[in-house]
């Protein structure tokens, strides 16, 4: 019986997680539309949104595929800002469980150990000589896509020994793409 009761703490715990993640999400989605309006009804912070969007149109013509990897790198960042903003308000929250915060605040330390394990390991990476890399960690899973037209069996064996020390995962799980176009 007791095992049922701490099951549905757990379950309502992660239910409760997950729906303000939703709700923050939809909050953050909110405030960007605002401020996207209210810079088109400001011709000052138009000026700056049109030369802001005429340099990157400039500069997406000579980096296309550096563009590509930036974007990856900025759609992970957003994700992970929204996680850890939404763990963050949970620990903060003066009416959540203990056990609930402290749940929290090791996801908040495991998705902080994350990013700083996919950092190092890309910057391992393009020391080896690729212009650019991008990790994604998740679960013991480690995709990797590297900046290159062809992959030899040396390099992936290199990319994979560096994802292997330092993530301590096995080469089975370990994904390797190159993207050139």
């Amino acid at each position: 019986m007791m095992y049922m009761q701490k099951r549905s703490m757990a379950l309502i715990s992660l239910f409760l997680l997950i729906a303000i993640a939703f709700v923050l999400n939809y909050n953050y989605s909110n405030k960007k539309e605002q401020a996207l309006k209210n810079s088109q009804s400001n011709p000052e912070t138009a000026s700056v949104v049109n030369l802001q969007t005429s340099l990157n149109e400039k500069n997406s013509g000579k980096n296309l595929f550096t563009g590509i990897f930036t974007s990856y790198r900025e759609e992970r960042e957003i994700n992970r800002s929204r996680s850890l903003d939404a763990l963050r308000e949970i620990v903060e929250n003066k009416n959540t469980s203990k056990e609930t915060r402290d749940q929290a605040q090791k996801q908040i330390i495991k998705l902080t150990e994350l990013t700083n394990q996919e950092m190092v390991i890309e910057n391992l990476i393009k020391t080896k000589g690729f212009q650019d890399a991008v990790v994604l960690l998740d679960n013991g899973i480690v995709n990797v896509v590297v900046q290159a037209d062809k992959l030899s069996e040396q390099e992936v064996a290199q990319i994979q020994d560096i994802v292997s020390r330092q993530a301590g995962v096995s080469i089975d799980n370990i994904k390797i793409m190159n993207r050139m176009e």
